[in-house]
């Protein structure tokens, strides 16, 4: 019963449809071009959902999102905050949108937790959770002057998906881990480019 309040998601450009019907709630908030607050408790009862735009972005970063939604100028896309590990309801609401057939972009840290994150969105999914500025190259890019500790050496053993595999090698190597924040403007360039096509 918890989980129904305590697992939650931020949701940008999102329809549900709930009853046959457009929930009227979230079509406002999509109409006024705002994010919402998702709950297991409101995802209750969802049959499907329409995402805005042709594909669906996620991000682990609470200011990327913020910062994604202030600079896109109100153009019509979906995103999501899962603010660190994914709860009940985003891992409820992923095949939800697998199911309206559009691609999913994960983007989050790379350091051990993010890339734990998103490798266990991959295995969980596969190939239709698509890693979003999560390579070497990016990495490089994000890169912070915070330390690794010892305990984040043991979890990038554990990497399983190709692409973070070599990242993870990467960090292993400077030792330094790398933070979303540091590539903001790329993130949103990409948005921006897909909007365009």
């Amino acid at each position: 019963i918890p989980d129904n309040v305590a697992s939650m998601v931020h949701v940008y450009g999102l329809h549900l449809q709930k009853n046959n019907e457009w929930h009227p709630a979230y079509e406002a908030f999509c109409k006024m071009k705002e994010s919402y607050v998702l709950t297991m408790e409101n995802l209750n009862g969802v049959t499907s959902v329409k995402p805005s735009g042709r594909c669906v972005y996620i991000v682990e970063n609470e200011m990327v999102f913020s910062y994604l939604i202030n600079n896109m100028q109100n153009r019509d896309f979906t995103l999501l905050c899962t603010s660190g590990q994914p709860r009940s309801v985003s891992l409820k609401l992923i095949p939800m949108i697998l199911d309206a057939r559009v691609p999913i972009y994960y983007s989050g840290d790379t350091d051990p937790d993010g890339l734990g994150i998103a490798d266990r969105l991959w295995e969980r999914f596969g190939d239709a959770i698509h890693m979003w500025r999560m390579s070497p190259a990016d990495y490089r890019k994000s890169v912070s002057r915070e330390s690794m500790g010892r305990t984040g050496m043991t979890q990038l053993e554990h990497i399983e998906h190709l692409q973070l595999k070599e990242t993870a090698e990467c960090i292993k190597e400077k030792g330094l881990v790398g933070y979303q924040e540091n590539i903001l403007t790329d993130l949103l360039a990409d948005m921006m480019t897909n909007f365009s096509d």
